[in-house]
């Protein structure tokens, strides 16, 4: 059989555009390329490889970010209707967030066939082009797992060359979590959340309470009862399940791809990551469970 011959603008190689859409005119545009800005969407993918696993390894890497980003807003927008004792709206709006993290967890779908023959030109390719790459040099993530509780300074760390950045998530790093703002709806509301957790340094990773394992057990006790923060409750649930899943499908992704070589902080990916899967968002709410009666 003769080799396929695929046309000129859709060979893969370094610096070639995935699919070239050629010259480009502002002023013919439809109202749906308009909006989407797809003629620009399309010229955001340049190759650093020949490997024919490239394109769909950048694209969904470009996907994630995108979700990032959305995951980030929706979590922000459902801090400030916490704030204004919109528990219906906030509810509604993390509903939505664990369905983009379905969403984001689909991605991973799409390169699991990858292998490491395909990837390593890849990486050197990046590595070549763009400088040294880890996937920890995503500011968009960090921001996300900072919103969802998890913080640590060592999160800062990749991003030393990009002080704007830097500085940016500094400031997240010291700001109130999803989970934080979630206590203080509940202080609000009369439950006894004690005063250490709501008046802290929000850059130090939170520490359980008895207290509030207590009125997370109160309302998993009496769903009906507590029907909204029992609904609350839930959409946080499923948002800390699809985190995890992330974490988990990253976690597999790399020990198919990449194996336990050295990448993550100068420390194999495999045993860097693994420990990872431990941190799991909104930690009374798990908990407390365990004495629902």
């Amino acid at each position: 059989m003769g080799s396929v011959q695929l046309p000129q603008d859709t060979l893969d190689g370094k610096g070639t555009l995935l699919n070239d859409p050629g010259p480009r005119d502002p002023d013919e545009e439809t109202p749906y390329s308009s909006y989407l800005r797809s003629e620009v969407l399309h010229t955001l993918q340049a190759p650093v490889s020949d490997s024919p696993a490239e394109p769909a390894f950048l694209v969904n890497a470009q996907v994630m970010e995108l979700y990032f980003g959305l995951i980030v807003h929706e979590l922000r927008t459902a801090q400030g209707e916490l704030r204004s004792g919109l528990l219906g709206r906030a509810t509604a709006t993390l509903r939505r967030t664990a369905a983009h993290f379905r969403s984001l967890n689909g991605t991973w779908s799409s390169i699991s066939w990858l292998t490491p023959v395909e990837l390593t030109p890849i990486l050197r390719g990046i590595g070549e082009v763009h400088g040294r790459d880890s996937a920890l040099q995503s500011w968009m993530f960090r921001w996300m797992v900072f919103l969802l509780g998890i913080k640590s300074p060592d999160g800062l760390v990749p991003l030393e060359s990009t002080p704007t950045r830097r500085s940016r998530l500094r400031e997240a790093l010291g700001e109130p979590s999803i989970y934080d703002d979630v206590l203080g709806l509940f202080a609000r509301s009369g439950h006894p959340v004690p005063a250490d957790c709501l008046q802290r340094d929000f850059a130090a990773p939170y520490v359980p309470h008895p207290e509030v394992g207590e009125v997370w057990r109160a309302v998993y006790q009496a769903p009906a009862e507590h029907a909204e923060l029992f609904a609350l409750g839930e959409a946080m649930a499923d948002i800390a399940e699809e985190f995890t899943t992330w974490k988990y499908r990253h976690l597999m992704s790399v020990r198919r791809t990449f194996g336990n070589r050295n990448g993550y902080y100068g420390e194999p990916g495999v045993a860097w990551l693994s420990p990872t899967l431990d941190e799991i968002p909104f930690p009374e709410m798990w908990t407390a469970r365990a004495e629902v009666e």
